[in-house]
């Protein structure tokens, strides 16, 4: 029992290392790459052609992404993702080094590297429930959820900012570094980590001598079942979730919730410059904040899940968040809109955590990489739709009330549909049956 113990927590600090440097290394490449273009052009559309390019390869990939998770050594996915990684950041620290870079050139390091994150993020939350215990789940993706935000939207964006004054190649530079770090720590992980390998197996995998654990990798290699067609096994997925009436039900409030929250991020600068009256640094400051929210959310779930069930932690966020950008929408105070952004970010995080401990409680371990992947190919699909309609809605809106009316309905809007989407959940919840009700129970 000592030897499984030692072989998860060693597994689990590895992946929890890397996880945390790909993210640093991803924060400050974020940070650099708008100042980068900023140098080669004045062009806007041009300019969104390389962030485009970098969240392109979420409709492309996603569902395709998710077949192979489920067919082949998670492990060796997670390499795959942080070689490609590495080698299109190498690329782009030589180009730049050079004086070689063009949007272009520059837009096809993107897609490169978003497909790599495709590959990473994706891979990760099915690795998770393969090495932590079920009871254990909110825990652990608590302190992933918290390890990417402090590494890459405070420390790597932070950072970011400071190094690019010495250099502009410096933080791409530094993200190949830490993409050979993580490379590294993965490589280390101890077991093949195939899909249809249970914990208990996993561990007592982990805990063979290194001849037998070859012996054993190979064997769960013949095991697993071959990929015949490509697009049944894609298919697949959809389909479990589709005649799942309770992962249904999760998927049409998932898309519901990313098309209103992509709403109000599309117009909220100009909320904040307009109707707060902040400059740029406030609202640096205001989006720290609601960082900071969204740690403590991270951090607190677990707790919060000996108290609730799935269910109950579900329909509180979606009312707080409801009620709290709602009531964003009814103020120009920006020390109050401070506080709501930090609570409202507790609740995205709570939600989002209890979601994925949903799935990797719920979803079969051979389908958790498919039926994972179609959710996000509908929140990142979804999410450009919902852009697009928030900054429609201000337009329109403008004919009939004036323009700070206009920026605050979104949170109006989002409002709305927020209570009405959570008293919808409530009543159809409890058409599922009780044995799916403690399937999806966090304690």
């Amino acid at each position: 029992m000592k030897n499984e113990a030692h072989a998860v927590k060693h597994n689990y600090a590895k992946l929890f290392g890397a996880f945390s440097l790909t993210f640093l290394g991803d924060g400050l490449t974020l940070a650099a790459v708008p100042w980068l273009v900023s140098t080669l052009t004045t062009d806007t559309l041009y300019a969104s052609i390389t962030m485009t390019a970098l969240r392109l390869p979420w409709l492309i990939f996603s569902l395709p992404v998710g077949v192979l998770i489920d067919r082949y050594s998670r492990k060796h996915m997670l390499v795959g993702a942080i070689f490609t990684r590495m080698l299109f950041l190498l690329m782009l620290t030589i180009c730049i080094w050079g004086g070689w870079i063009s949007i272009p050139l520059l837009a096809l390091f993107m897609f490169g590297i978003g497909l790599s994150r495709v590959v990473f993020d994706s891979t990760v939350q099915t690795i998770i429930p393969q090495i932590v215990e079920e009871k254990k789940l909110e825990k652990a993706n608590g302190q992933f959820t918290a390890g990417q935000l402090i590494t890459s939207d405070i420390l790597g964006v932070a950072l970011g900012g400071f190094i690019i004054t010495m250099h502009i190649v410096y933080p791409f530079a530094i993200d190949t570094v830490t993409a050979v770090l993580s490379l590294l720590l993965i490589i280390g992980l101890r077991g093949s980590f195939q899909p249809n390998i249970t914990k208990a197996v996993q561990a007592q995998e982990t805990s063979t001598a290194t001849s037998k654990q070859q012996t054993t990798q190979e064997e769960n290699k013949q095991q697993a079942r071959p990929m015949k067609n490509w697009k049944r096994e894609m298919w697949l997925g959809i389909r479990y979730i589709f005649q799942d009436q309770f992962l249904r039900g999760l998927a049409i409030l998932s898309v519901t919730i990313t098309l209103m929250f992509s709403m109000i991020l599309v117009t909220q600068i100009f909320f904040v410059r307009e109707v707060l009256q902040l400059e740029a640094y406030s609202f640096g400051i205001l989006i720290s904040i609601a960082t900071f929210g969204s740690i403590l959310g991270s951090q607190a779930v677990a707790s919060m899940g000996k108290r609730w069930s799935s269910k109950q932690l579900i329909l509180l966020s979606i009312l707080a968040m409801g009620l709290l950008y709602g009531a964003v929408g009814l103020t120009s105070n920006a020390y109050l809109v401070g506080g709501l952004y930090f609570c409202a970010a507790f609740f995205i995080v709570v939600y989002n955590v209890v979601r994925s401990s949903i799935l990797q409680r719920f979803v079969p371990n051979e389908l958790l990489g498919r039926v994972g992947s179609v959710f996000r190919f509908l929140s990142f699909g979804i999410s450009a739709i919902g852009t697009m309609l928030g900054g429609l809605l201000v337009r329109v809106s403008e004919n009939f009330f004036d323009r700070l009316f206009s920026l605050q309905l979104p949170y109006l809007l989002l409002s709305v549909v927020y209570i009405v989407a959570c008293l919808l959940v409530a009543s159809k919840m409890r058409n599922v049956s009780e044995q799916q009700q403690q399937q999806s129970s966090i304690s």
